[in-house]
């Protein structure tokens, strides 16, 4: 049976569940010990001044009782006074809420966004950035607003309900336990509810993160969108989506209205039995008057923390299920880079593939793969859509691991040798460029941040690129704009290569360099790299052959099959694969390709 993407996503990301989640984040936040401190001072002084409100106003109720002005007075001055240290306390615990949540969220994206910079490539071809964006933003959103006022609610009113027992027991016990009668009803529906809460506010999480991820994944295909005139489908799409979302939230919105209203009837319940039986002890002669009062405002005290809680339990279904789901990111399995790793400055000698297996899933990409690329020595990858070329060129870039066999760097395996030296050696320049909003330069920078621009320009001018950048209007200070999108495909080639060049790497890894630019481009790229190649290792990945008297030797791939090797006239006189190809767009283009 096929995986829902849900099941594909849970096999990279591990949700964190509830009380586990909840632990964590704890801790975390007791990182900040000052702001934690300042936070459950103030939030127990306000519920302390809170509690003994209802006291202050019950011993008035008895100095009107008495017509005694001295009592109401004394009695007015303390309910002020604890009004005003309320007001002071909530000051310091929105601030003190505030500083603790926004900083715990900062800490967690920060955490998740360095965890998606270090998983393997594989894990962005099966999750969805688009739900990923979800993540840290919208469950990181709900999670600010759940620490920022929810959690003061929850020791405030743990607070709250504590000294309000202990007050109510020293006013009166009997009274107290008519008080607490209704308590295991709530109790038991509470837990009763706690499963379909949760799987309701997981299904919302997951909506919303369908959303994000169809409106980002429109949003970069605009061109194409609009090319093939889809507007009407995509639309279709957005909507289902946004109704799912709807449903989603009206199922978690009627189970906690529910919640609420019975809660409320519960409180009532309460309130009618303390007002019945305390009605019956004042007749008696057992409480005064100012008692009664005071119950009944302690019950409803008593009752409004409750209240807040079961608000309080749905926000926090909902954020637990966020802060899993981060937590999911922030564990994610990482790129092989253990300590002890060897580390390594420079290619020495060669980079050698023996006897190399991989698969994607069940497909096989590559089989029984021997290569050595010696230091210095310009390869040649060629072959037809599908035959494994960029997949060959992953597992030099160390991007995957293969199944069988070993690729060799100096003699070491390359699972032996930290990532981060290795890659230090080696500049990529991809078929399609990502650009970074900013500037020429500054996309340059980010290969190469010591370059200075005097630099930077100094060597477009040696590799023949300035001549690119001086079309635009304003030379290599031009902002690219969002994906590069107001440059030219040549233009964008240009900036990949020059961020390579300003690495000055040992290795240069070309995967389809100039399939999509111009040919006025093209040749100054060519002359870049010409010169540029002379004493490094250059492995060039193409199925054209514009670029291809760059290198010394050629390796026909077919199947993920080494096929042919050999130089340019070898494989030409063969007459086999690569001469083929070379003829069916270059001449003879009756001939078949076998």
């Amino acid at each position: 049976m096929k995986q829902t993407y849900e099941e594909i996503e849970e096999t990279y990301i591990k949700t964190l569940k509830g009380r586990a989640a909840l632990k964590r984040l704890l801790k975390d936040m007791a990182k900040n010990r000052k702001q934690m401190a300042v936070l459950i001072a103030s939030v127990m002084i306000t519920a302390i001044a809170a509690t003994f409100s209802p006291l202050a106003i019950g011993d008035a109720v008895n100095g009107v009782a008495d017509r005694s002005f001295k009592v109401i007075l004394d009695f007015s001055l303390l309910f002020i006074g604890l009004a005003m240290i309320q007001f002071a306390s909530n000051r310091f615990r929105v601030i003190s809420s505030t500083i603790l949540a926004q900083g715990t969220v900062k800490n967690l994206r920060d955490r998740s966004f360095k965890s998606i910079q270090h998983v393997p490539i594989s894990f962005f071809s099966k999750v969805k950035a688009g739900f990923l964006i979800s993540r840290m933003t919208n469950d990181g959103e709900t999670l600010g607003e759940f620490l920022t006022f929810q959690i003061p609610s929850v020791v405030s009113g743990m607070t709250t309900v504590i000294l309000s027992i202990a007050i109510m027991l020293y006013l009166d016990f009997n009274l107290t336990l008519y008080a607490l009668i209704v308590l295991p009803f709530l109790s038991i529906f509470t837990i009763s509810l706690q499963g379909k809460v949760r799987k309701n506010y997981l299904r919302t999480r997951r909506t919303i993160a369908a959303i994000t991820g169809n409106l980002a994944e429109n949003i970069s295909s605009i061109r194409s969108i609009k090319a093939f005139n889809v507007e009407s489908y995509t639309e279709e799409r957005f909507d289902g989506l946004n109704n799912d979302n709807l449903n989603a939230n009206i199922r978690a919105s009627r189970l906690s209205s529910m919640y609420g209203a019975i809660v409320r009837i519960i409180e009532y319940s309460g309130i009618a039995i303390v007002v019945l039986a305390g009605a019956i002890q004042l007749k008696a002669g057992l409480i005064s008057i100012g008692i009664l009062v005071s119950f009944i405002f302690y019950v409803q005290e008593f009752f409004d923390p409750v209240i807040q809680l079961s608000q309080l339990y749905n926000s926090y279904q909902s954020s637990i299920v966020g802060v899993g789901r981060i937590y999911g990111i922030i564990d994610s399995k990482k790129e092989v880079q253990s300590e002890g790793e060897i580390n390594i400055s420079t290619l020495n000698d060669s980079i050698v593939l023996k006897d190399v297996n991989f698969a994607y899933d069940d497909s096989d990409a590559l089989k029984n793969i021997n290569l050595t690329i010696k230091k210095g020595e310009n390869i040649g990858i060629v072959g037809h859509t599908g035959a494994g070329k960029t997949t060959l060129s992953n597992l030099i870039m160390k991007f995957y691991t293969p199944q069988t066999g070993e690729i060799l760097v100096d003699g070491r395996n390359l699972s032996e040798i930290n990532t981060e030296s290795y890659r230090n050696l080696i500049s990529p320049v991809l078929q399609e460029p990502f650009l970074f909003r900013g500037t020429i330069y500054e996309n340059v920078k980010i290969a190469a941040p010591d370059k200075s621009e005097n630099e930077i320009e100094k060597l477009a001018s040696d590799f023949s690129l300035k001549r690119i950048f001086d079309k635009l209007p304003e030379g290599m200070e031009t902002n690219v704009g969002e994906l590069g999108r107001s440059l030219s495909e040549g233009q964008k080639q240009a900036i990949a290569i020059l961020r390579a060049l300003c690495r000055d790497p040992q290795i240069i890894i070309m995967d389809e360099p100039t399939s999509n630019i111009d040919p006025y481009s093209e040749k100054f790229i060519f002359q870049s790299l010409e010169k540029f190649a002379r004493e490094r290792t250059l492995i060039l990945i193409t199925h054209r052959f514009s670029m291809i008297s760059l290198v010394d030797k050629i390796i026909v791939l077919q199947d993920g099959k080494i096929v042919e090797s050999g130089t340019f006239p070898e494989l030409r006189e063969k007459k086999g694969i690569f001469s083929q190809m070379y003829d069916i767009l270059y001449g003879n283009r009756g001939e078949s390709i076998e």
